[in-house]
Parts: C-alpha cells; structure tokens; sequence
C-alpha cells in the first residue's frame, strides 16, 4: 500500500502528461499581448478614479451644509465672492468660527432678517472653480433657499440645482 498515492504517468494517456511547450508560448503571448494593450491606460485610470473621489468628496460637503448650518445654529451662505477653500484647517479653529460678513454686500433676491451671517467653507480640490448663480442660504433650522452650483474642473464642467429645502445635489 506504500506509494500508492504517486501519481504514475499514464503511458495510454498522451494528454495526461502535461502541456506542450507551443501550449505554453501560446498562452504567454496571449497575456502579453492583453498587457500590452491594457497596461498605457492604467494612468488614465488613476487619474478618473481620482477625479471622481474628489467630485463625490465635494458632492458630499455640499450636501452636508444644512446639516452643518443646524448643529452650528448658525445661518450659512454660498455664494461666489465668499467661497474659500480651507485645506488642513482644524475644525476647532477659532478664528473662524466667529467670522461673519455683511448681508448687504451680497446680491439677494429677497429681504433676510439677519445683518450677519457666517460664509461657507468648504475644501475645494486644487485646479476647481466653484460659481453660485445666486447666493444660497442656509438657515439655522436646516433648510436653504436653493440655487445653482457650477463646478469647472479643467477641461470639464458640471451643474447641479440645489432645490429647497434640503438642497441636496446628485451626481
């Protein structure tokens, strides 16, 4: 019974000997060639992947801003001219916290019961334009008045409607 478990090559089996050599090279020119052709838009790739990171990453503060207006109890607004990137700030940063514009220096279609209000900031990718049609407000309770976002990223441009009162763009 010792040595009953080698496999013992089948002399009336020619195929079970294993594969040819002209086997062998055929498949190894077949991966070669797929790898060849696949492997100059793996860069291209990575920099879609990247790209919609980035894009879903800011989609994603965008829709996180009437949450944040109310945990902060504190109306916000988006509008062009206030629009600043704040990359590698601390949350807890007081300086910012406190910062408020003057209601009078933005554009609004309507009266708006509070002189002050805090601007929005948000981490714009590097290279990113970032344009409001009008400004959007954020009240302290959540809602927002709604508007236009045009997102210029390079060569491409995108734009989402903000509808109230949640304000919540998509993709």
């Amino acid at each position: 019974m010792s040595g009953s478990w080698i496999l013992k090559p089948n002399k009336n089996n020619p195929a079970a000997n294993g594969f040819s050599l002209l086997e062998v090279l055929v498949v190894v020119f077949i991966i070669g060639l797929a790898a060849s052709l696949v492997m100059p838009n793996f860069p291209l790739l990575f920099d879609r992947l990247v790209y919609a990171n980035q894009r879903d990453t800011f989609l994603r503060e965008i829709n996180t801003l009437p949450y944040s207006a109310f945990i902060s109890n504190q109306d916000l607004v988006l509008a062009s001219g206030t629009l600043e990137s704040s990359p590698g700030k601390a949350e807890n940063d007081e300086s910012d916290v406190n910062r408020t514009i003057d209601i009078s220096d933005l554009e609004l279609e309507g009266s708006y019961r509070a002189p002050n209000i805090r601007p929005v900031k948000l981490d714009i990718p590097k290279g990113w334009t970032i344009r409001v049609s009008q400004p959007i407000i954020y009240r302290a309770s959540g809602f927002c008045t709604g508007g236009t976002i045009d997102i210029l990223a390079g060569e491409l441009s995108y734009e989402y409607d903000l509808a109230p009162p949640y304000c919540q763009a998509t993709p």
